[in-house]
């Protein structure tokens, strides 16, 4: 077998190919197993930083691609109900981040033949704060996201945010992919190893970090006994939004009805629908009254909600006349009774799904988009703190919960609790909505503040400031979850006071090594001359 590698050295890097997409995909919740298998994030990247010294750099671009294409392929298995364009997009889009990265990668390792593995942890951290920017920002995959449950470990969210965690993931893989080498290089003694102070003192100093910081994760937990209490029931109706049509509209409407009036009974304080749980459009049927049949369902909801003392939340298409034509956002409304007390606007909308910015550049892929189901709105601007009851929350709608810096500004307007509606039911996957829920925690942490979601079809539940799953509803049933939110409302946590300290920090120090590699670089090649 060992001869055989050898002589054939493209099946050792396919395999570590192959096995480092898998550790990737397999760490978070996946196709095998629905809660993930978190413990192997801390090993997942060891394939990926030897396969990555083995080849050359032209090599490394060949492999960065199929890494992205096939650990994101496996990862986001669930996107091809949710959208066949996002399902080929989504890869092919890492395969081109990956194709520009493992290069960068390489040069870190051959700069600084035995510190570079310090370095790639740096660019490794500046890469997950890349992706999650601009309208390709995308969160799902951030390594850290895959310790959802490890309470003992990211409780240092409410110091980096999510990136710390991920910082804690990565190091061990990139230590011990270089340990490999160096064993290879100059044997297995340990006096060996204390005297390799590239890998002895980073070490040390890693324990250190990692011990201090799981001391803090239990350490900082909130006590919240005491704090005031606010009943929501959260309505699960697994009829999937996306479904178009009047009779589904009607069927999901009746079913809404039927969970709410069972919630009722608990008495709650606010009864919560997921997103766009109820998709006519409310006001515009209510005012131009020309679809007769989806007039009648409003009209239905408005005489049932007229009827009730408790404040609803309901996802909604809002629509109106801008410029002379229909424009949508997708909504949360806060009614009492029949009145539409206030509303929220979803900020950060889905790309390819929900909008495409680029219509007159790419016309055809504009209309291939629309051919394939997608529903496009406009974007909200305004970050909408309801009052309810004196208990100030703010909605994040759909995927608005994996970016930390739309809960951070919800909780600096005043927000007391985080209140995430969503529809993931069209994914038929637990793993989707598990990892969902898996970056709302952290939201949680990072502010210190509780959270509840309401979904179509999952993961409904209620999140403490600690970011423990306290109670939830197994995905794809119909159920309602009834909840006593604690109002938690302590100091403002170091994440929440500052605009992403670590993350700026990181920032700076990939564009210094970035500088002093190109510099090195220069000068190697002007001294070869």
């Amino acid at each position: 077998m060992v001869k055989t590698l050898e002589k054939y050295p493209w099946l050792t890097e396919l395999f570590l190919l192959i096995t480092g997409s898998l550790l990737f995909a397999l760490s978070f919740p996946n196709f095998i197993y629905r809660w993930g298998f978190s413990f192997l994030a801390w090993f997942a990247l060891i394939p990926v930083f030897l396969l990555i010294h083995r080849v050359g750099y032209l090599k490394s671009m060949l492999y960065g691609a199929l890494y992205g294409y096939f650990s994101y392929s496996l990862f986001n298995f669930w996107l091809a109900k949710f959208n066949p364009t996002s399902f080929v997009v989504v890869p092919l889009i890492y395969a081109v981040y990956f194709i520009f990265w493992f290069p960068v990668f390489k040069w870190a390792d051959k700069t600084f033949p035995r510190w570079g593995y310090l370095v790639q942890l740096v660019f490794w951290l500046a890469f997950e704060i890349f992706r999650t920017r601009g309208f390709l920002g995308y969160s799902y995959g951030i390594l850290g996201y895959s310790q959802y449950q490890n309470l003992s470990v990211i409780g240092i969210s409410d110091l980096t945010g999510v990136l710390g965690v991920s910082g804690l993931l990565v190091f061990p893989s990139l230590w011990i992919a270089r340990y490999i080498r160096f064993r290879k290089e100059e044997g297995t003694s340990i006096g060996l190893l204390k005297k390799a102070t590239h890998l002895f003192f980073p070490a040390c100093l890693y324990v250190l970090i990692l011990a201090g910081s799981m001391i803090y994760s239990n350490l900082s937990r909130v006590d919240y006994e005491n704090s005031p209490l606010w009943r929501t029931s959260l309505i699960q109706h697994d009829i999937n939004a996306w479904l178009s049509g009047t009779e589904v509209y009607a069927r999901a409407l009746d079913k809404l009805l039927e969970l709410s009036d069972e919630a009722l009974a608990d008495n709650p304080d606010t009864v919560i629908w997921s997103e766009t749980s109820f998709v006519p459009s409310i006001e515009w049927h209510n005012k131009r009254r020309e679809d007769r049949e989806r007039l009648a369902l409003v009209q239905k909801l408005m005489s049932y909600l007229e009827s009730k003392d408790t404040p609803f939340l309901i996802g909604n298409n809002d629509s109106e006349m801008s410029a002379g034509k229909m424009i949508t956002y997708n909504a949360v409304l806060l009614f009492e009774g029949q009145e539409i007390i206030d509303r929220y606007r979803k900020i950060h909308l889905v790309p390819f799904g929900e909008h495409f910015p680029y219509t007159k550049l790419f016309p055809r892929f504009y209309k291939y988009i629309l051919d394939s189901g997608a529903t496009f709105y406009e974007k909200g601007e305004e970050y909408t703190v309801f009052d309810i009851g004196g208990v100030k929350s703010s909605p994040l709608i759909c995927f608005e919960d994996t970016f930390g810096y739309l809960s951070r500004n919800f909780i600096r307007e005043g927000a007391q609790v985080l209140v995430n509606v969503t529809n993931d039911s069209w994914s038929k996957a637990q793993a989707c909505s598990i990892q969902h829920v898996g970056m709302a925690v952290f939201r949680s942490v990072e502010n210190r503040r509780s959270m509840i979601r309401a979904s179509n079809g999952g993961f409904t539940c209620l999140i403490d400031p600690n970011g423990k799953i306290v109670d939830y509803l197994e995905p794809f049933t119909a159920d309602v979850l009834t909840v006593d939110v604690p109002v938690y409302e302590g100091e403002p946590t170091l994440y929440n006071r500052t605009d992403f300290l670590f993350d700026r920090g990181i920032m700076v120090l990939s564009v210094i090594f970035g500088l002093w590699m190109t510099i090195m670089t220069i000068l190697k090649i002007r001294g070869k001359k």
